[in-house]
């Protein structure tokens, strides 16, 4: 089995460690950008199974983010997660193509198995 590439997308430098740290342990390989402009680069340059999009950040929002992934690389999962969470938000990402919407803050167990449910159909 290849390992799978996820792509970490948050302006809070901290969420991006914990992210990253607890996503190897699980055998991942992970590429954390601070915004959603550096979030299309990376997106354009290299094939990701998944990103987990921070929803509010300054520039892009992760909605943004979202449609742009979709319609670069519609096989690649997203999952949008936030602090502030609302039921608008939340029909709005799933409506767009998210896989998941979790909302902050949540265990790492719930980072796991919310990566792992949004991979399971994945056939890369």
């Amino acid at each position: 089995m290849t390992q799978k590439n996820i792509l970490v997308v948050d302006d809070d430098m901290s969420v991006r460690t914990i992210f990253s740290s607890i996503l190897r342990k699980e055998g991942y390989r992970v590429t954390a950008v601070k915004d959603g402009y550096e979030a299309i680069k990376a997106v354009n340059q290299e094939s990701f199974n998944l990103a987990l999009v921070d929803l509010r950040m300054p520039g892009l929002d992760g909605i943004q983010v979202l449609e742009k992934i979709k319609s670069t690389r519609p096989q690649t999962r997203v999952i949008i997660y936030t602090g502030f969470g609302s039921l608008e938000d939340e029909t709005e990402a799933i409506s767009k193509g998210a896989a998941d919407y979790l909302t902050k803050p949540f265990s790492a167990n719930e980072l796991r198995v919310g990566v792992k449910k949004a991979l399971e159909n994945d056939k890369e």
